[in-house]
């Protein structure tokens, strides 16, 4: 691991053990391998959170940490070691790693990943029973989802934890630990920000690499699969979420991901995806034209969305409310259709917008950070480091009777990435074009 990313994890441990009070234990849980059939696994995805602390990336792994430090026997040197940070990981198994790849093992966790103290991850049930045995831990920090779906060789070592837990309960209090880190998530340090942008690079440039391969006839997931070429070409290993490409009425579906349909001339082509690299994502979508040209109806109402965006991306600095941006979508939405003469009096538009204007983005695509006002805490207020999505949309399905014919079986949305800065903002994603004018150029044969 280089030393920039073994430095950023190290940060993120140390301020999670400075924010925390000295007779807490934290249990950090990692991904387990999940069956996909009878006798193979779905290829292995870190937990967010634990990656998020380590940058470790096998699995079955698990971290603890303790900020007033923890008293642990090393067999190895027959003497207590005290440490605030512990790996626990799977054993080395030649036999294993012939099959399934080279494991880490715990002699190399400092080594490589820069934390302080490993062992195999079969004395985790017992070292947690030691840790807790003691008079210092009256708080427990772990995550109650991880927890509820814990499968694999750390359950098996959680099962003493997990049973004992009636009688530890009146002395020692289960805290959740995903409000604590979505709150560290909110901001994203220079290290974050650099894999966010070239997520947000990547998946520019293969939107537009790939738009310009567009023709009537192919079908929904050839599409995808050109974008996804261009991702790994790129050095993203994997996508940001399932990608969608959506022909025709299928573009008024938010997160219609089935990708089988043929593309049509003279219908939209709605295409949101978004690379993933070093964890962190990636989310752009477009609208284009199949034939390459837009027709009048299709022009009028990208241009809507598209003047939308230009508004509420002029908006983004910090102090803005995210819920103020969200609104302000809707009324230059409104104010766009009813220019047309699409929408009846006293009807609500957000029957056709049907989303919010964007979201926080960073491990996860929508990320699990907080985004609203929580007592007297504010998260809806950016930050200078926030980065987020700005993506408004208008769809018409074909079952909108009340919209003329010709505006029927059109959604458009437009979305870039947002980086929120001391100025004002910086759109990732701005390299990619989404004027018409542009786009139809792209996609001149």
């Amino acid at each position: 691991m280089e030393n920039a990313q073994k430095q950023f994890h190290l940060s993120r441990r140390s301020k999670l053990l400075n924010i925390l009070d000295e007779n807490s234990l934290v249990i950090v849980l990692g991904s387990t391998n999940v069956p996909r059939s009878y006798d193979d696994i779905h290829r292995f995805k870190q937990n967010k959170n634990f990656y998020y602390f380590t940058g470790f990336n096998q699995p079955n792994a698990t971290l603890l940490m303790a900020p007033g430090g923890m008293e642990i026997y090393d067999e190895k040197t027959n003497r207590i070691v005290k440490t605030k940070e512990a790996l626990f990981v799977q054993k080395a198994d030649p036999l294993k790693e012939t099959w399934f790849g080279k494991r880490l093992g715990f002699d190399k966790v400092k080594s490589e990943l820069g934390i302080n103290y490993a062992l195999e991850n079969s004395k985790l049930g017992d070292i947690i029973s030691d840790v807790l045995s003691g008079d210092n831990i009256n708080k427990i920090y772990v995550s109650l989802n991880d927890l509820d779906a814990l499968d694999g060789e750390i359950k098996d070592q959680l099962k003493g934890f997990t049973r004992s837990w009636i009688t530890l309960s009146t002395n020692v209090q289960l805290m959740d630990l995903n409000y604590i880190v979505g709150k560290m998530r909110f901001v994203k340090n220079d290290f974050e920000i650099e894999q966010i942008r070239y997520a947000s690079t990547v998946t520019a440039s293969a939107f537009y690499n790939s738009i310009q391969q567009v023709k009537p006839g192919m079908y929904e997931y050839q599409v995808q699969a050109m974008l996804e070429y261009y991702y790994k070409k790129f050095g993203c290993a994997d996508v940001a979420f399932e990608t969608i490409v959506a022909g025709g009425n299928n573009t008024c579906i938010l997160h219609y991901n089935t990708n089988r349909n043929k593309i049509k001339a003279g219908d939209l082509l709605l295409i949101d995806s978004g690379a993933e690299y070093n964890y962190y994502n990636g989310d752009l979508t477009r609208t284009i034209p199949v034939s390459g040209k837009f027709t009048k109806e299709q022009r009028e109402i990208y241009q809507i969305v598209l003047d939308a965006q230009y508004a509420v991306i002029k908006k983004i600095k910090p102090g803005v409310k995210l819920t103020d941006l969200k609104k302000y979508s809707v009324e230059q939405l409104k104010k766009g259709v009813q220019k047309l003469g699409l929408l009846k009096k006293g009807h609500d538009i957000t029957e056709y917008t049907l989303h919010g204007v964007g979201h926080h983005i960073g491990l996860d695509t929508h990320d699990a950070v907080a985004n609203k006002n929580i007592g007297k805490t504010d998260f809806d207020t950016l930050l200078v480091g926030n980065i987020i999505t700005v993506e408004p949309g208008l769809y018409f399905p074909e079952s909108a009777k009340e919209i003329p014919a010709k505006y029927r079986k059109i959604g458009v949305r437009i979305e870039d990435d947002v980086l929120v800065t001391k100025t004002g903002r910086e759109v990732l994603s701005d390299a990619l074009p989404k004027e018409v004018e542009d786009i139809e150029f792209l996609m001149m044969e």
